[in-house]
């Protein structure tokens, strides 16, 4: 049975609002300024569980990894750093790409940490068949459904190296940063997550309405009711 403590100290399931695999894998520090800061990317386990979420991997394929990164502790760790790294840069990149906008020229310093990531992955990947019937259609760069889908994707389908969890977030991000939603790239008003703005004006703000959204609404309300008060206590003359 659950105690009241227990509940509370458990954090949260991580919202996925990025629109984007490269950019959900950036969000995984949920609540980043907040007192509830949660790391969801902290351990192996956490990228494999994370990673069987957004479907890049396989229910198979996540025990096959679980059951190695055991044996193989010293490399699991050391693929926990690289994925903070990639985190990292992936932050880096495309949180100066939202505020300054895209320019090969601005990026090339991150792109020359991004690039190795990439370099990696590539060597390793295979080429596979889109089909949606089938638990490794995996690979996608899109964090929800796409509105079209190529006939064939990259693939890394039964590696049993650690750092296959890495790959098709790296892929993701070197096809967003040459692909033609680079501009749709934006920082929420609050906080840094990063998300892709789908809205037509180009005028979404928040990472979630119901977050940072919500909290932003209720501190203008408090703000506004303060001001009021304020105002209304300058008006009182004493006799």
């Amino acid at each position: 049975m659950e105690t009241p403590t227990t509940q509370l100290s458990r954090p949260r399931e991580l919202p996925i609002i990025g629109g984007h695999l490269a950019l959900d894998f950036a969000n995984t520090v949920d609540d980043p300024l907040g007192p509830e800061r949660h790391d969801h990317a902290a351990t192996y386990d956490d990228l494999v569980a994370w990673s069987t979420r957004v479907e890049t991997i396989s229910d198979t394929q996540a025990g096959r990894l679980r059951r190695l990164a055991r044996r193989e502790t010293g490399y699991a760790a050391r693929t926990v750093e690289r994925a903070h790294d990639l985190r990292d840069t992936l932050n880096d990149l495309f949180g100066r790409i939202a505020e300054d906008g895209p320019g090969a020229t601005r990026t090339a310093k991150d792109w020359t940490r991004l690039r190795p990531f990439v370099t990696e992955a590539m060597a390793a990947a295979t080429l596979a068949d889109h089909d949606h019937d089938h638990d490794h259609d995996r690979g996608r760069g899109r964090s929800g459904p796409r509105p079209a889908s190529p006939l064939l994707r990259w693939a890394w389908p039964a590696s049993d190296d650690l750092a296959v969890i890495l790959h098709p977030v790296a892929v993701a991000a070197a096809d967003l940063l040459v692909g033609d939603e680079l501009h749709r790239v934006s920082r929420c008003a609050r906080c840094p997550w990063l998300f892709l703005d789908t809205s037509k004006n180009h005028s979404r703000r928040w990472c979630d309405m119901n977050d940072c959204g919500k909290a932003q609404k209720i501190e203008r309300y408090v703000a506004r009711r303060a001001a009021r008060r304020t105002a209304g206590g300058a008006k009182v003359r004493p006799g």
